[in-house]
């Protein structure tokens, strides 16, 4: 047991908990401007509602990230502007790209569609996968989409429930659940699907690492000096529990510089940016081994 990773450890206390959006609450959700890339080539400009931001995290239920997160909905509630009564429903088969722009930040978030398809434990994709649309973390040559998952702790004794809106000291990171795919590409490979862990697969964690490296190379297999580094990684070991204190002993200072004199719901978003910060970092290194690569 004490030699299970910290990149998976955490799965095994957030297997009871609720879902929803941190970004929206619980309630109605608003309408917010938005603008869709069709598949026809056509745009659409005006507000949306009900869909997830790329950092906002959520509560899951093991095996229920990607529902509550509210990554597999069927179609989008449209309106042309936010003061009208009628509501369009746009199937998300129509729909290749949600825009939403920030209105206070001015900062641009975006939405892909794409089919997911997991790797097996023959590790070959599997058949059919599910479509998704998911929110883009890092834009690249290979493209970084995902989300962070949480619990956050209520007011109800020891009980965790989703009443709490995340922002509190405590909310703690239980996962970053990460898909790759080239900008080009209708289908994005789940290296480990973190959701559908059980306790005992934390167990042979040999297994799931052999599933990042294949999801590496099957996402670059047009380069072969790009294979010949995710070898590389695989012989040193690279996703292991090593890797994320390493990762987390270069971050800590500036962690800590940030945090001085700051408390509550300010204190935790600060931890929550670096702690998330540390295992995306730990999924670009091989995407920035790509560019490097065969990009230059």
């Amino acid at each position: 047991m004490k030699k299970l990773s910290l990149l998976l450890v955490f799965i095994l206390s957030a297997q009871n908990f609720f879902a929803q959006s941190l970004q929206f609450y619980t309630g109605k959700r608003d309408f917010i401007p938005i603008e869709i890339l069709m598949e026809d080539g056509s745009t659409k400009k005006g507000f949306a509602q009900d869909f997830m931001l790329p950092d906002v995290a959520t509560f899951s239920f093991m095996g229920k990230g990607p529902k509550y997160a509210n990554l597999d909905r069927k179609e989008v509630k449209f309106k042309s502007s936010k003061s009208d009564t009628q509501v369009q429903l746009i199937p998300v088969s129509d729909i290749k790209s949600l825009l939403y722009t920030n209105e206070e930040t001015q900062e641009q978030f975006q939405l892909d569609k794409r089919l997911v398809k997991e790797i097996n434990k023959d590790q070959e994709l599997e058949s059919e996968g599910k479509v998704l649309m998911l929110p883009l973390m890092e834009k690249g040559l290979i493209n970084l989409y995902g989300y962070r998952s949480m619990m956050c702790k209520a007011d109800f004794g020891n009980n965790y429930s989703a009443a709490s809106n995340g922002n509190e000291n405590d909310c703690q990171l239980t996962y970053v659940m990460v898909y790759l795919s080239k900008p080009g590409d209708t289908v994005a490979i789940a290296p480990v699907d973190y959701p559908s862990l059980s306790p005992l697969d934390l167990f042979n964690l040999k297994t799931l690492y052999k599933k990042f490296y294949t999801a590496y190379e099957m996402v670059g297999a047009d380069c072969p000096e790009f294979l010949k580094k995710v070898d590389e990684a695989r012989q040193n070991d690279y996703f292991s529990n090593k890797t994320f204190k390493e990762k987390k002993r270069a971050t800590d200072d500036e962690r800590k510089a940030a945090l001085k004199g700051k408390r509550g719901a300010e204190a935790s978003k600060i931890n929550m940016k670096y702690k998330s910060a540390i295992y995306t970092d730990i999924y670009k290194k091989l995407i920035d081994d790509y560019e490097d690569s065969c990009h230059q």
